[in-house]
């Protein structure tokens, strides 16, 4: 099941909000304004599945208890600044359930809608063993990477996108779930064949390869350059671009995805080309007119006007995605959210913000006048 709403009330700066989510949901807006506090707050509640689970009898459970997701401290380091007594709630809606998370003194208290037994498993797609979320600080160029059955098994790639080049050499032909992900030039629809034709998009001509050491507890990621009718030797991570270690988890977290997934995604923009932020827009784009629900938090205005393009081309309907922009109100600690659409022609029929991607504009203005 889609997350159809989301409802917070006094964590960190969200002092009281409430977000619909669509297939693609777009967070941006200044740095410290809040859009990583509502990420958070998601991931708590999947750091809580266990309790949504299997306490239902005893609904009560001490706050520290986990720290996978998301380490935050006690409730005071994360109760919103102006509150004195209140709880810290984070409730999820759907068509036909609802889950709450509220933070009482230090104890925490678990509301669900009552489910069937054979409705368990078609609940939040936040709560399913292969929802996948990409932090902003994700893995580096490196000789070898760590493994993980566990992970791997799951469907899961670690936050930091760790456990990649394991989930590669482990699914090179697996073939994808979402066909439209299938670049046209692509002989199979095999992951491994298509991760490289999505990162040649960003980096022409580049392949990619993974092989398992399983007798050294490790995997070996190499970068090859494909020009004519010839091909380079191998290249460890530590000799090509930056960048293309560092998006090479996103690239596979969507194409790995499947119709009802839930995918969180931080600055997918980082290191990256201006037309590489915009192919992982329109890598985004297709998935959520297959299915998939995005949420992701970017300050790119190449990855913005990709999803407005896309939604002009009618790969991504309208009605399919929205905009938050985050801001700080001047005379408190308060987030406050505005909603932004994007028309069938690609336009944002709403007056921008303040803020909203308008530094290109005013840095122009300083020149022409």
């Amino acid at each position: 099941m889609k997350i159809e709403k989301v409802q917070i009330k006094n964590f960190k700066s969200l002092r009281d909000i409430e977000i619909e989510l669509r297939g693609l949901t777009l967070l941006t807006g200044v740095n410290s304004s809040g859009k990583s506090s509502f990420i958070q707050a998601l991931l708590l509640l999947k750091q809580n599945e266990d309790r949504f689970f299997s306490l239902r009898g005893n609904k009560i459970a001490n706050i520290n208890d986990i720290n996978k997701y998301v380490r935050l401290g006690n409730k005071k380091d994360i109760l919103y600044e102006g509150a004195f007594k209140e709880n810290i709630e984070i409730s999820i809606f759907g068509n036909k359930s609802s889950h709450s998370l509220i933070f009482e003194h230090e104890t925490l208290q678990i509301e669900f809608t009552e489910l069937l037994p054979e409705e368990i498993e078609k609940t939040f797609n936040i709560f399913y063993d292969d929802f996948q979320y990409i932090t902003t600080d994700r893995i580096a160029p490196d000789i070898s990477y760590k493994l993980s059955d566990e992970h791997i098994s799951q469907n899961i790639i670690g936050i930091q996108g760790e456990y990649t080049a394991h989930y590669l050499a482990q699914n090179a032909h697996k073939k994808l779930d979402i066909e439209a992900l299938k670049l046209p030039q692509a002989i199979t629809n095999h992951l491994l064949e298509n991760v490289s034709l999505w990162l040649a998009e960003i980096s022409n001509g580049i392949t990619v390869n993974a092989k398992l050491y399983n007798e050294l507890q490790q995997v070996n990621l190499t970068y090859s350059y494909v020009y004519g009718k010839n091909k380079t030797s191998e290249y460890s991570p530590l000799n090509v671009g930056f960048g293309l270690t560092y998006v090479l988890p996103i690239i596979v977290a969507i194409l790995k995805a499947k119709a009802g997934d839930l995918l969180i995604i931080e600055n997918p923009e980082s290191h990256l080309h201006p037309a590489g932020q915009s192919k992982i827009a329109q890598m985004c784009a297709l998935a959520v007119a297959n299915g998939v629900q995005i949420i992701v938090e970017s300050h790119s205005d190449h990855f913005l006007n990709a999803i407005r393009v896309a939604t002009k081309q009618h790969i991504l309907e309208p009605e399919n995605s929205l905009i938050y922009y985050f801001s700080k109100l001047s005379d408190s600690m308060e987030t406050k959210v505005e909603q932004l659409l994007i028309d069938e022609n690609g336009n944002i029929n709403e007056n921008w913000p303040e803020g909203f991607f308008d530094e290109y504009r005013n840095l122009l203005d300083e020149l022409l006048w």
